[in-house]
């Protein structure tokens, strides 16, 4: 007779029970995306430009192939979102199929080649959830203290 062995808890999971604070999955806020997407680019660029003397449609594929790859695997999201505690998830907060993720991917890249013009509500503190992530169905949460009522 086997004995299964039990499941180990998440990090997020080790992470809150070693934190002495409260801590709640919210949508993340512009600054901790900022942080994650120019870490993300600290890793992506040198790879990219290495690439790009074997076509310039190679580093947009392997960018893609990142992004989309790391989004859909168990981290739910980049080294950068990993590093900055966020995660990527459907409107129902459940797990993101590659068709979200490619039309979250291309809409990013249109946002961000026209100055960013998806990601201003981002910006300017609104409610709203940027273009790309209205568009894909998908939203961006990040692991935060509870903030204590006084």
């Amino acid at each position: 007779m086997s004995q299964k062995k039990p499941k180990k808890p998440s990090i997020e999971q080790r992470l809150m029970d070693t934190v002495k604070t409260q801590m709640e999955w919210i949508e993340a806020p512009a600054w901790k995306r900022i942080i994650a997407f120019v870490f993300d680019m600290f890793l992506v660029l040198p790879v990219t430009n290495y690439l790009y003397k074997y076509g310039s449609w190679i580093p947009a594929v392997v960018t893609a192939i990142y992004f989309i790859g790391c989004e859909m695997s168990p981290w739910k999201g980049s080294v950068g979102k990993r590093m900055m505690s966020m995660k990527v998830l459907d409107d129902n907060q459940g797990q993101v199929d590659i068709q979200r993720l490619f039309i979250r991917y291309i809409t990013k890249i249109i946002s961000l080649a026209l100055l960013g013009f998806g990601y201003w509500p981002l910006l300017n503190g609104s409610k709203k959830r940027p273009l790309p992530d209205r568009l894909s169905h998908t939203m961006i949460i990040a692991l935060t203290p509870i903030k204590q009522k006084t």
